[in-house]
């Protein structure tokens, strides 16, 4: 009877809920993130999680995500590894959105930076570049933000993907602007067209990476 009891404990402590990614509250959120210091100084100590050749990678970028001080200020992300192929493929990264669109849902807005295997950035994607993916008629589908990333390893020798979010849009500007970060002009005007039926900015959120062959233009 003992062992019968030693095992019905572990059987309910194995189905409490696990604790919740990061708050529900938008504040809450934003409190969070600014109490957040920097994992370290250079992005050739992140941890990079592999990318499969083809195939679809969820994750949250949540309280337990590292936190960088981009260009663009500060800012949780999310760190991976490009496969390692021959032919030319894409990638996409999806936001899901939290709740309604506008105006009480929010969304994680995500910005692509690309890297050599020197860890230099190569490219950074703009907030221009996302686009509403409506959900599929399909059961369990989302609507989010997306943004698409073609990569072309005989042209490119891009090693790294990091998604992260500009601090602007959670009203944290970084104190100077350097040149070839994300804060480009069009983005700023981006940013200053925002009215009330933008989706809140949120620093947390539900992602999807979905890599696909692809078929590239001819160079020159």
């Amino acid at each position: 009877m003992r062992h019968f009891h030693w095992f019905l404990a572990l059987a309910l402590a194995g189905c409490a809920a696990a604790p919740a990614p990061y708050p529900e509250d938008l504040a809450a959120r934003i409190a969070l993130y600014s109490s957040a210091a920097p994992c370290c100084e250079d992005p050739a100590a992140f941890a990079y999680a592999a990318l499969p050749g083809a195939g679809t990678v969820e994750f949250v970028i949540g309280r337990d995500s590292p936190t960088f001080e981009f260009q663009s200020g500060t800012s949780r992300f999310a760190a991976f590894r490009l496969p390692d192929t021959q032919g030319p493929f894409k990638v996409q990264v999806k936001s899901f959105f939290d709740g309604p669109r506008a105006p009480d849902g929010s969304v994680f807005y995500p910005v692509l930076a690309m890297m050599d295997e020197s860890f230099i950035v190569t490219r950074v994607s703009s907030l221009e570049n996302l686009r509403l993916d409506q959900a599929l008629a399909t059961p369990g589908g989302e609507d989010g933000l997306a943004v698409v990333a073609p990569f072309d390893p005989g042209y490119s020798r891009e090693r790294y993907l990091v998604v992260f979010t500009p601090a602007i849009l959670l009203g944290a500007p970084p104190a100077e602007r350097r040149e070839g970060d994300v804060l480009t002009s069009p983005t700023l005007e981006w940013i200053g067209r925002r009215n009330e039926n933008i989706v809140n900015p949120s620093p947390f959120g539900r992602l999807r990476i979905t890599v696909a062959p692809a078929t590239l233009p001819d160079a020159g």
